[in-house]
């Protein structure tokens, strides 16, 4: 007999299904209607259990299966954002206003959020990648000098453009307690030699800084956005120094000693302030005051018949010649009969304008300037192609690598950036104007060196 429940194959006159447990029909004929209907009942019931049971299985395992794969994405997720592409950079770098700061940088899909709990901030990945920058400073308050460092930890949440969110590994750095930022960007060089009764100090200082010079407040010369610019007094006794503090709130206090040199001569000699050391003309005019009585003589290069000399008042003047590209020794003394020779010697740095600087632009023939760039020196030429490395020389000047034939076998020139580009871009295509000025060693090899006098990116 066949199991209408189940289909098993049952023996003759069995009362029940060995499988599934129901009473089979010649059993259920045989009871009463009472008996019948509470048979029936209970084998519909029995279904049902089954039934729900096979149910619960499939959801619970659904269930399961969906939190293993979860836990296996996420996993995979932690381990790109510890180990892998991934990883979060941190960089110290200078903020807007000048103060030291680092920058968290996050990596991931367009679309991603990484929220960071500690502050409240959002992060959105755009191109790949979403930037923080935090002032070192931000992390303390009040009286620094209570701190000589900040720990500081992150514990980003990646949250994903599907919704889901994964706590990702916590971000660990130490902060010292920052020095209040000072730049002096004039003198630019300590021990700076002058002949002028005053020297106009240029510094850089976040606004909001309080600064003293020997001792005297000069707060209020510091302009909104930081910068001072103010004369200070030169003595002719050799060494001036100017000791400098500055407290930037939240940093510690810097302090930096600036000497410039003025020296002292047998004959009372200076140069007027407005006396320049750069000059876009090839010629310029040197005016100044010694003692009443004292000979004015030139050493280098000039229009004799400018020399201009008033015995009465010892005023003086004359018209300096600039023969060579960049740094120009004038030097001049003055004279008197029983006294030693004040001998004044200052460089200044000639630079042509652009329109008369490149309107002397050679096209550029490499080969021939490999050979003959001893010859060459001076000579102007235009240079076009790609930066591929930019390198600081043992001398820290700043050299840049181009390509002249990036279009062929690589032909490498070596520029001396005197520029006004502080951060070149390897590459983009520039178009440089420079003079020859020898050679230099790179990768093993002598290639031609110029000094880059202007440079902008190829149109």
């Amino acid at each position: 007999m066949k199991c209408p429940y189940c289909g098993n194959e049952c023996p003759d006159g069995a009362l029940y299904c060995d499988v599934c447990k129901q009473p089979l029909p010649n059993v259920i004929e045989d009871l009463d209607p009472q008996q019948k209907n509470r048979q029936v009942s209970s084998a519909r019931l029995r279904r049902w259990i089954i039934a729900g049971t096979v149910l619960i299985s499939v959801v619970s395992l659904a269930v399961g299966t969906y939190k293993l794969l979860s836990w296996v994405d996420n996993y995979k997720l932690r381990r790109l954002y510890k180990y892998g592409a991934y990883t979060p950079t941190l960089n110290l770098v200078s903020m807007p206003d000048g103060r030291q700061g680092h920058a968290l940088v996050f990596y991931g899909e367009d679309g991603d959020v990484v929220y960071l709990p500690e502050l409240d901030k959002s992060l959105s990945i755009c191109g790949g990648v979403a930037r923080l920058e935090i002032a070192d400073a931000d992390w303390f308050y009040g009286d620094v000098s209570e701190y000589d460092y900040a720990d500081i930890t992150f514990a980003p949440i990646l949250m994903k453009a599907s919704g889901a969110q994964v706590r990702l590994p916590a971000i660990n750095y130490t902060v010292d307690v920052p020095e209040s930022p000072l730049t002096v960007t004039s003198p630019e060089e300590d021990g700076l030699h002058v002949v002028t009764s005053s020297y106009e100090m240029d510094l850089k200082v976040v606004p909001g800084s309080s600064v003293y010079i020997n001792g005297t407040d000069v707060t209020d010369r510091v302009d909104r956005a930081g910068d001072f610019e103010s004369k200070v007094s030169v003595r002719p006794i050799g060494n001036n120094t100017y000791t400098i503090i500055v407290r930037t709130p939240h940093h510690k206090e810097t302090r930096r000693d600036v000497t410039i040199f003025r020296q002292k001569y047998d004959i009372d000699i200076e140069l007027n302030e407005e006396v320049s050391t750069r000059s876009s003309e090839d010629a310029m005019t040197i005016e100044g005051k010694c003692e009443p009585g004292a000979v004015i003589t030139v050493d280098t290069p000039y229009i004799p018949e400018s020399l201009v000399q008033d015995m009465t008042t010892g005023e003086f003047s004359f018209i300096a010649m600039l023969e060579e590209l960049g740094d120009n020794t004038i030097s001049f003394r003055a004279s008197m009969e029983g006294r030693q020779d004040a001998v004044v010697s200052f460089t200044v740095k000639y630079k042509p304008t652009l329109a008369r600087y490149s309107a002397n632009a050679w096209a550029m023939d490499y080969d021939q300037l490999r050979l003959y760039y001893e010859t060459w020196e001076g000579r102007v030429f235009l240079c076009k192609g790609p930066l591929v490395d930019v390198i600081t020389g043992d001398d820290g000047k700043t050299y840049m690598v181009m390509n002249v034939n990036p279009n062929g076998d690589p032909k490498y020139v070596i520029l001396e950036n005197d520029t006004s580009l502080t951060s070149p871009t390897l590459g983009p295509s520039y178009s440089a104007y420079a003079d020859v000025s020898g050679r230099y060693y790179y990768q093993e090899n002598y290639y031609p060196l110029l000094v880059a006098r202007y440079i902008d990116l190829t149109a």
